[in-house]
């Protein structure tokens, strides 16, 4: 955390004196002495722009101006204003007639406020896009009382008389672009006494405020000051380049001096809809994560570069089939990876390429990645341990793993669809649209990029074929949440060591028989045994849940 000293006055001696605090009596000059003043250290940390907890990093900037008022103590005259403009070093400078302590010994009050302009009535800006709209709606105030006579700097305590909104917003599923955010309506103006620095009640016209515009990317943070006041309904207006999303509160006070965080994904289900914002403390943060959205987008990054990977929403319901056998359960919500894990997300998390790996897809960071042993999945400094630290704030509560057997199965059938095709998305009519396996009768056959075939009804892809794909049950194990029926004729030696890949692969072809099991290795029934070591062909998919 950095601080800046926000405002240090030194009052240099001139030859004009204060009228209403000092005498005209030039046999008396030596007496004068001018009335220093320091403002006290404020403890900043962030820009408007960004979701920090304070109000403002350096609203005193060069060439801006602050207001100085003095006038004898208990003296029934008019305050002597004077402005002050702030140089590069922070450091106010006086005007040409600064205030003096009176000759008679009399004391003074002082008061100072920014912006200067500030009246009886202070409004902030509708247009609060750019620090300087924001540091000119930010109203601080600060007074010393009855001071006497002194050679020391008089302190100045400044507070902060509006309450600050910071938004960030993200583009989630279905949404390229966030190209503006603003404040619904809100009321701009608040009665403000110079001389006390009291402020009444917010007052005015109920009015939206800019915090972002023109945006060009998928994501955009700002903030606003407003007066202190409870707002009822529409907060936030959102436009994106689909359409615009509206966010709502039930009730919401926002009090002076007091930060107020919004963090927002913005979906295609949130567009033309009203979102509540709800969980928010009293000056804290609230995220809105819109539960129905379809998918969650997240981003790893390491020194050098970034990986951004898609999560789509699978519905639970009742599961009716497992391996191709009659097997009842119900299945809970999960996001299963829209992609099996490609080279790229595998090295932006771990910097490493596994050695057995296939060459062909070493090539680029679209293949998916292989070869690599099961515990360096799921072990200790692992794929998962490390992608679960990095994205822990962004996972609300929830964990990668890697799918269930039940999950996999469930997802590739299309989840709630219940399709009842041979492989994921389709039969063997359209298999060669849907399915990277091995056409040649001979040889090892090509991997090939992730999602190069169509995906199934989700929006899932390379389920059937392409890498084989780990899931994290035992082979032979049938997850504890299910019913065996009696008829139930698979092995149950749950103490075999390895672990069950689904999907089949690049390196096998559509007629060759699983002889244990009596089907091909493509079918959605197929399991297959190939240990916890490394693997050329085998690979693996996330799930959070």
């Amino acid at each position: 955390m950095k601080t800046k000293n926000i405002l240090a006055m030194a009052l240099l001696p001139a030859l004009a004196m204060l009228a209403t605090a000092c005498s005209n009596d030039d046999a008396q000059t030596a007496d004068r002495v001018p009335i220093t003043l320091t403002g006290t250290t404020l403890t900043v940390e962030e820009t408007r722009a960004a979701a920090g907890s304070d109000l403002n990093d350096g609203y005193i900037e060069a060439g801006q101006t602050v207001k100085v008022l003095v006038r004898n103590t208990n003296s029934t005259g008019s305050w002597a204003e004077y402005a002050y403009v702030a140089a590069a070093n922070g450091v106010l400078t006086p005007p040409a007639t600064p205030p003096y302590y009176p000759l008679d010994n009399t004391n003074v009050d002082i008061v100072a406020y920014s912006p200067s302009t500030a009246s009886s009535t202070f409004a902030v800006l509708t247009d609060q896009t750019t620090n300087d709209s924001y540091m000119a709606s930010d109203l601080v105030y600060a007074s010393a009382t009855n001071k006497a006579k002194s050679t020391t700097a008089v302190p100045l305590q400044f507070e902060h008389k509006m309450a600050k909104i910071v938004v960030n917003v993200t583009a989630g599923d279905g949404v390229g672009v966030i190209q503006s955010v603003r404040l619904a309506s809100v009321y701009t103006q608040v009665p403000f006494d110079p001389s006390t620095g009291v402020i009444g009640s917010a007052t005015g016209s109920q009015t939206p405020i800019t915090i972002v515009n023109n945006n060009t990317t998928a994501t955009a943070s700002g903030a606003a000051v407003i007066p202190g006041q409870t707002v009822v309904g529409d907060l936030l207006t959102v436009v994106t380049n689909i359409g615009t999303a509206t966010y709502a509160v039930e009730s919401k006070t926002f009090t002076a001096g007091n930060v107020y965080i919004l963090n927002i994904r913005v979906g295609r289900t949130s567009i033309g809809a009203t979102t509540s914002i709800t969980n928010w403390t009293g000056s804290g943060t609230v995220n809105v994560w819109p539960s129905d959205d379809t998918t969650r987008t997240f981003t790893v990054r390491d020194d050098v570069g970034l990986y951004t990977f898609t999560m789509i929403k699978v519905e639970g319901g009742p599961f009716y089939t497992l391996g191709g056998k009659t097997v009842s359960g119900e299945v809970s919500d999960f996001y299963i990876g829209q992609l099996e894990v490609c080279w790229g997300f595998w090295w932006v998390v771990m910097h490493t390429t596994p050695s057995l790996m296939p060459e062909v897809a070493r090539s680029s960071s679209v293949y998916p990645v292989m070869g690599m042993a099961y515990s360096e999945i799921v072990g200790t400094n692992g794929f998962l341990e490390k992608l679960n630290e990095q994205l822990a704030d962004q996972t609300d509560g929830m964990t990668f793993k890697l799918p269930t057997d039940i999950q996999w199965e469930y997802a590739a059938r299309g989840g709630k669809n219940h399709e009842n095709y041979r492989y994921s998305g389709c039969n063997d009519d359209r298999v060669d649209n849907f399915v990277v396996y091995r056409k040649e009768k001979t040889g090892n056959g090509t991997p090939r990029p992730c999602a190069s075939i169509y995906a199934n009804s989700l929006g899932i892809s390379d389920m059937s074929g392409n890498a084989w794909e780990w899931v994290s049950d035992h082979e032979w194990t049938i997850s504890d949440n299910m019913v065996i029926p009696k008829d139930y004729c698979g092995p149950t030696d749950v103490s075999a060591v390895g672990r069950i890949c689904r999907g089949g692969g690049y390196n096998v072809d559509l007629s060759q028989v699983n002889s244990r099991d009596g089907y091909t290795w493509l079918d959605l029934r197929s399991r297959h045994f190939y240990g916890e070591t490394a693997h050329v062909a085998v690979g693996f998919r996330l799930v959070l849940q």
